[in-house]
Formats: C-alpha cells, structure tokens, sequence
C-alpha cells in the first residue's frame, strides 16, 4: 500500500505543479502559433525575447477555446494577474483561429492558458519565459483577477 500511495501522491503533484514535457519552442521571428485542443496548448514550453510578439491560435478540438496570458505566481488557480485575453473576439470554435494579435511582454515567467472555465485544470496549458531587458514597446501590465468569482478585471486589448 505503501507504494501504491507514493505513486499517487507524486502523480497529483506533477498534475498540480503543471509540468509540461516536451522541447522548449523558441520565438525568433516575433511571431507565436498557439495550437488549441481539449487538455492542451502547443506549443507547452515557450522562450523569447522581451517585446512585440503575434499572437494567433487555432483550435483543432471539439470544444469552445480562448486564450488568456496569466502570470505564473501559482499553478493551482490561487491567484494571479491577467495580462491579455483579446476580448474583442468570442472563444475559438472548432477548425476556427484567431484574429492575429500584436502585444508587448516585458521579462518574466507567464502561462498561457485555454481559458475556458476548467480548462487550465485538466492541461490546456503553456508555459511562456520571456527574457532580457525591457522592451521598447510598452509592456502589458497584468491585473488581478477579481474577487471570488474568477473574472479578470481587464487585461484586454
């Protein structure tokens, strides 16, 4: 029984702390392709430079998907600020992408996540590291997330 326990405690803990396998995706062109699905976001490990960056994502699940950039403060949904979620668009249908988006990120840890309501959750989830000095563009500042409801107060562009 004993082993049994280890085995699903040090499994709970991997899904909590959301470790992403996989190769690291390095942005050099300014330009980020997001792959949406049930349980993911590809690519799941991101790195580049602090600056404009293009958003666009496609959803090639079956479910209703929406990209949020939420800092990476706390894995487990306690938390955190959101710095950009393109409301001006509904969520992704199946087979649909987004309207491309440029934003400026300045150097530090970030998720990118499916924002769906439990979707982050169950995996639909990126991790995204910017480095360097601070951009010349201005950076978006992230906004806590109000109250207990789990709305985000802005972030949007």
């Amino acid at each position: 029984m004993g082993i049994g326990l280890a085995i699903a405690i040090a499994s709970i803990v991997l899904v909590q702390t959301g470790c992403n396998t996989g190769s690291e995706k390095v942005v050099r062109d300014g330009r980020l392709q997001l792959t949406l699905r049930e349980y993911s976001v590809e690519p799941r490990s991101i790195r580049m430079a602090a600056g404009p960056v293009r958003i666009e994502a496609r959803n090639v699940g079956k479910l209703l998907h929406r990209v949020r950039i939420v800092s990476d403060d706390d894995k487990r949904g306690n938390r955190r600020s959101v710095f950009w979620q393109d409301k001006r668009q509904p969520p992704l249908r199946p087979g649909t992408s987004s309207v491309p988006a440029t934003i400026c990120l300045g150097p530090g840890r970030y998720r990118i996540i499916s924002a769906q309501p439990g979707d982050e959750e169950l995996g639909a989830v990126a991790d995204l590291r910017v480095d360097g000095p601070a951009p010349t563009c201005r950076p978006l500042v992230g906004r806590k997330r109000a109250g207990s409801s789990g709305e985000d107060t802005g972030g949007g562009e």
